[in-house]
C-alpha cells in the first residue's frame, strides 16, 4: 500500500500494522472521516464560533432548535447527538446567555420542553450565514459534483450505522 496520497498518520499505520490481515481500505474511511470531522469542527470554532463564545455543541443546539423549533430535552439531546446530562449543561449554559428557554411539557410536568428565546433566534439567524461562508470555504476545492458525491456517501453510511444500531 504505497499510496503517494496517504496522510502521515495513514503511512504510519501501514508501516506498525501492514503485516497484519486489517481492511486498510475500511480503517482510512473511517479514520479519515474522523479526522476531517474533527478539523472542521476545530475550524468553524475557531473561525466562525469563537467570535460569539459559543462550542461546536451550542451552536448545534441553536440550530437545532431553529430548525425543528421547540422539543422536549430528551428528543433535543438525540437530534444533537449528546448525552442528556451533556445537554443538561450546554442548555443551562445558553438559557444564562438568554439564548434560550426552559418550561415543563403540559402534558407531563416532568418533562422540559426547550426553545429559542427572540435574542437566541436573532443569534442564529445573524450567525449562521456566516457559518454557512465557512462551510462553503471548506468545500470549495471541491466540485459541486464531488460534493453531492461525497454527501450522498456520508448519508450512506449514517443509514449503514443507523441500522446496524
Amino acid at each position: 500500500m504505497d499510496d503517494p496520497d496517504l496522510l502521515p498518520a495513514e503511512r504510519k499505520v501501514v508501516e506498525r500494522l501492514g503485516h497484519l490481515p486489517l481492511d486498510f481500505r475500511a480503517m482510512a474511511v473511517v479514520s479519515n472521516l474522523f479526522r476531517a470531522s474533527a478539523a472542521v469542527r476545530r475550524n468553524m470554532e475557531s473561525k466562525v464560533l469563537s467570535a460569539d463564545r459559543l462550542s461546536w455543541t451550542s451552536f448545534v443546539v441553536l440550530w437545532v432548535l431553529w430548525v425543528w423549533g421547540e422539543m422536549e430535552s430528551r428528543d433535543l439531546a438525540a437530534a444533537v447527538g449528546i448525552s442528556r446530562p451533556t445537554s443538561t449543561g450546554v442548555v443551562t449554559t445558553l438559557e444564562r446567555r438568554g439564548f434560550v428557554q426552559r418550561r415543563r411539557a403540559d402534558h407531563d410536568a416532568r418533562m422540559v420542553r426547550v426553545s429559542l428565546t427572540s435574542e437566541g433566534l436573532r443569534k442564529i439567524e445573524s450567525l449562521f450565514p456566516r457559518f454557512n461562508a465557512e462551510e462553503r470555504s471548506v468545500t470549495a476545492h471541491l466540485s459541486p459534483e464531488d460534493q453531492e458525491s461525497l454527501a450522498r456517501l456520508l448519508r450512506s453510511m449514517l443509514r449503514a450505522v443507523d441500522r446496524s444500531e
